[in-house]
């Protein structure tokens, strides 16, 4: 089983982040077809974050998103957080939930 939360921002690397996802996919014995098409989802989910966070703090504004990838054998989390200020009890809490 694939559980893994990966947080996000405008200078994310997405091809980085999908890289050690495909070795994490490996690593839980996910069939290669299943994470081909894993893999392609959160790039593309990611790209489109990247590209409207970095619109959108070009204008000064804030960005927050949850995105969740499951199905049989894997769950991900895709947090982007762009420009959002969190006090150190929510940075706390995140930590403790794992995100």
């Amino acid at each position: 089983m694939l559980r893994e939360t990966v947080n996000v921002n405008t200078g994310t690397d997405v091809e980085v982040v999908v890289s050690r996802l495909r070795t994490k996919c490996a690593d839980a014995g996910l069939a290669p077809l299943l994470s081909d098409v894993l893999l392609n989802q959160t790039r593309e989910v990611l790209s489109s974050l990247v590209e409207q966070g970095r619109r959108i703090s070009a204008v000064g504004s804030q960005m927050e998103v949850t995105r969740d990838l499951a199905g049989d054998g894997y769950s991900i989390r895709l947090i982007f957080r762009e420009g959002v200020r969190r006090s150190f009890l929510q940075k706390l809490i995140d930590r403790f939930k794992g995100h």
